[in-house]
């Protein structure tokens, strides 16, 4: 009795195993193509050119540090909110930097470009600077407008930066100010990342026009050496 029991578990035994080698190569394939799906497609942003009014120039030296940020918003993916209290990412698509690195660098290249100041960097820098920019994105988003219907209309892009001017050598927080600025979106994705370009050129031009008088204030005994 004991032996024909034994025969029966060895049986089925066997049975369980060729089940199990006969699944693997199936488990395999289903990875397969997970991994060998598509990638997302990379957007990048641009910095404007921004005309900055007639002034002697702002000779202190100026670091740009990464701005502070919800965790859902500091990633490489591209924020769309159909609601105000709901946050999705567009399928398929990412930025080509996290949103705070991003961000940062596309401020200090507007920052250069305006040619006013003696040096501009981004964070982490190991020099001695003068001052320094910090702050928070409080919105970085695509958006359902609010009744609006089907259709290229219906989605805006916001962008929304808290920024803080700070004189390094006391740590002192000069002034600050909160920029923001709405586009529309375009249709497809291509429309979008148009909308976030237009709002973010907007906070950025701003952002550099008020950067350059605001030091000028911070540091008189420097201004037009």
């Amino acid at each position: 009795m004991r032996n024909g029991t034994m025969t029966r578990y060895t049986a089925l035994f066997s049975r369980l195993l060729l089940l199990v080698f006969a699944a693997l190569p199936l488990s395999a394939c289903a990875f397969a193509d997970i991994a060998s799906g598509p990638p997302p497609a990379l957007y990048v942003l641009t910095a404007p050119q921004v005309e900055v009014p007639a002034g002697p120039g702002a000779t202190a030296q100026l670091v740009v540090e990464e701005f502070s940020v919800p965790a859902a918003i500091g990633t490489a993916r591209v924020v769309y909110k159909s609601s105000p209290n709901s946050i999705a990412y567009y399928a398929d698509a990412r930025w080509a930097d996290r949103v705070p690195r991003m961000i940062a660098s596309l401020a200090v290249e507007t920052l250069t470009d305006t040619g006013r100041f003696p040096a501009v960097t981004g964070p982490g820098a190991q020099v001695r600077m003068d001052l320094a920019l910090s702050g928070d994105i409080r919105a970085f988003e695509a958006y359902r407008v609010s009744g609006a219907g089907l259709g290229e209309s219906a989605t805006n892009v916001r962008v929304s930066l808290f920024v803080r001017l700070v004189r390094l050598r006391d740590r002192t927080i000069v002034t600050s100010r909160e920029f923001t600025a709405e586009a529309r979106a375009g249709s497809g994705m291509d429309g979008v990342v148009a909308g976030y370009d237009a709002a973010l050129d907007e906070v950025l031009t701003a952002l550099a026009i008020w950067t350059y008088e605001q030091s000028l204030a911070a540091m008189p005994e420097k201004a037009g050496r």
